[in-house]
């Protein structure tokens, strides 16, 4: 959707990975992901890298995003029509050589009674808490990943809009050699900013964050994950 490609691009300045696609397949599987969503909701981008992108050698820095809607639906086919929360927590660092290096991811989601979500008419703010039952992804030797149960996390996010409310309607396309991202997007939206703790741990900096009410489609596909 296009609110997921501004956060993916931000993030992209910081060299950090393309964060909703573990949660699809797993790290490393590849492949294509599909998802929709419908209704209002919201989404945000934290990180607790340097604003100025100048990663320091072996220091672990963590982004993560948040997703929330009032329906939705899963690559796997689940839907959930009554509310969803996505979260997604990537760990990484860099060596000597500038390289990225995949620490850890831990992400899942949740729906229905194990989520709590308001958003107002005018999209001018929105809250949400969710019980979302975790898996973490460790990097291994090789390309390798190793995946474990990762425990019931806590998760609760608050946004106040920010600016005007924009009206949308079209499509999308956007890609690089890592990944390839087709979409279709209708409806409005409303930039924010937005607070947020994950089993009340502290997220980092907003890099991103809207409120909205739309209808949207979305095909990644990550060449060579």
């Amino acid at each position: 959707m296009r609110h997921k490609i501004l956060a993916l691009v931000a993030l992209a300045a910081l060299l950090v990975p393309v964060l909703p696609v573990a949660a699809a397949t797993g790290p490393g599987d590849g492949g294509s992901y599909h998802f929709s969503a419908t209704g209002k909701g919201a989404e945000a981008v934290w990180s607790t890298a340097p604003a100025d992108g100048q990663l320091v050698t072996n220091v672990v820095y963590m982004d993560t995003y948040v997703f929330t809607a009032e329906q939705a639906v899963k690559q796997d086919g689940t839907v959930y029509s009554d509310k969803f929360l996505f979260v997604d927590q990537v760990s990484y660092k860099v060596d000597r050589r500038g390289n990225w290096i995949l620490v850890s991811e831990t992400f899942g989601s949740a729906g229905a009674g194990d989520v709590s979500l308001s958003i107002d008419r005018q999209l001018t703010s929105a809250s949400a808490s969710a019980t979302v039952a975790l898996q973490t992804c460790t990097a291994g030797s090789h390309g390798s990943y190793s995946c474990v149960d990762g425990g019931i996390g806590s998760v609760a996010v608050s946004w106040v809009g920010q600016g005007d409310l924009i009206r949308q309607s079209g499509t999308f396309h956007y890609g690089s050699k890592g990944f390839t991202e087709n979409g279709q997007f209708r409806g409005s939206f409303r930039n924010a900013t937005a607070n947020g703790s994950l089993n009340g741990g502290n997220l980092g900096v907003p890099l991103f964050a809207d409120i909205f009410n739309s209808s949207s489609r979305d095909i990644f596909i990550c060449h060579g994950c």
